[in-house]
């Protein structure tokens, strides 16, 4: 087998490797923003600033975590005032995330995962493909 084709199966391998990391961070991120694990907790926000991101600026509000055994505060993205209180859900890198309610944005965070998951797909296709091709003997390729 020559080294061209197994340069170009490791490449399309770590490519559908990355694209499954993708859909794995899409479908934990909207399972969390949809309350889909039912561990939502609410924050009464105590005070909210602006913080700089990559696309410009974002409000972010804090307070004090309900309904816990533990005291603690958490920083939550969401355009509120202070008194409000917010139900978020941790997402997995620790995090808290406001919950999604309306009818609009719960479909946009349903339909989220589905571009990573047919990344993964046509990754997956594409692996599988040039591991057969790199299994045919060289004659046949150049017959190709």
């Amino acid at each position: 087998m020559p080294k061209r084709r197994i340069r170009v199966v490791v490449g399309c391998a770590a490519l559908t490797l990355l694209c499954v990391v993708a859909t794995a961070a899409a479908m934990s991120l909207s399972i969390a923003t949809l309350n889909l694990s039912g561990n939502a907790v609410e924050i009464r926000l105590t005070e909210c600033h602006q913080e700089a991101v990559k696309s410009g600026t974002e409000t972010v509000c804090g307070g004090p975590v309900r309904n816990t055994a533990h005291t603690r505060t958490a920083e939550v993205p969401h355009n509120g005032h202070v008194g409000a209180t917010v139900r978020a859900a941790r997402i997995p890198w620790g995090s808290y995330r406001a919950v999604e309610t309306g009818f609009v944005s719960r479909g946009i965070w349903t339909l989220f995962p589905v571009l990573p998951l047919l990344g993964t797909a046509g990754a997956g296709a594409l692996t599988v493909r040039e591991l057969r091709r790199a299994g045919q003997p060289a004659d046949a390729d150049e017959a190709s």
